[in-house]
């Protein structure tokens, strides 16, 4: 009989004991303090600023996560700020609830939008305290013409020497035309058939002749035609 108290108060204990462990549990997983989100690095909005729109949203009162909301709505919430792509709200070892953000990377500017733009042609906004590097398309365009330029910006922005060079992109009615740095030339881009083969075109023949006085004589590059660079001078002689 003895025994069976023993056992039975054992139980109890380790009852009890689990309760107070699993309930200690629950008190931190929504352990949500200012201090927690810290380690985010963040280029187009303040730390702070996020902060206060997740307080302003009511996702944290007195600086803890709100229960009433799951980490899919926060992350809903956060996927929301045109900034951002998307979010990963997750639980770590000790408890703490920590945010992941995945931030949209501008690809070229468009003046008439003043706005950014990616590779899949989504808008992203100006930015108070961030301003990305990138090249810029002067004047208006369509959404079939724009994604055409995106693929052009997008491989100057992945080349040093053409990022540097190539100051911005603009369209008359029927082609595309890249700007230099420095220079009064326009390169006449023609079909984007092949645009990265074209600029390494266009890299060569500027390295070949930089040292020369010929681009001060020419009024544009053309890469329209396969396996040559047309130009035309000021003269229009070809």
């Amino acid at each position: 009989m003895l025994y069976k108290k023993i056992i039975f108060s054992i139980l109890l204990i380790f009852t009890v004991c689990v309760t107070i462990w699993a309930n200690f549990i629950n008190s931190k997983r929504n352990n949500f303090i200012y201090q927690d989100l810290n380690y985010l690095k963040l280029n187009y909005i303040e730390l702070d600023s996020l902060k206060g729109n997740l307080v302003e949203n009511k996702f944290i009162n007195d600086s803890l996560l709100n229960q009433e909301f799951s980490f899919s709505s926060l992350e809903n919430h956060i996927n929301n700020i045109d900034f951002f792509y998307n979010s990963n709200v997750y639980r770590t070892v000790d408890s703490k609830i920590n945010i992941k953000i995945n931030e949209k990377d501008p690809v070229m500017f468009l003046e008439y939008q003043n706005k950014y733009v990616d590779l899949n042609g989504e808008m992203i906004p100006l930015s108070k305290i961030y301003k990305p590097e990138t090249t810029f398309f002067v004047g208006k365009i369509d959404s079939i013409n724009l994604m055409k330029a995106i693929k052009i910006s997008s491989v100057i922005k992945n080349d040093e020497f053409l990022f540097s060079h190539i100051d911005y992109i603009f369209m008359d009615q029927t082609n595309m035309y890249l700007k230099a740095v420095n220079q009064n030339y326009l390169i006449k881009f023609g079909s984007l058939n092949n645009i990265q083969e074209k600029l390494k075109k266009y890299k060569i023949f500027y390295g070949a002749k930089v040292k020369s006085d010929l681009f001060s004589e020419i009024e544009k590059i053309n890469l329209s035609f396969k396996n040559q660079v047309v130009i035309e001078n000021n003269k229009n002689e070809k």
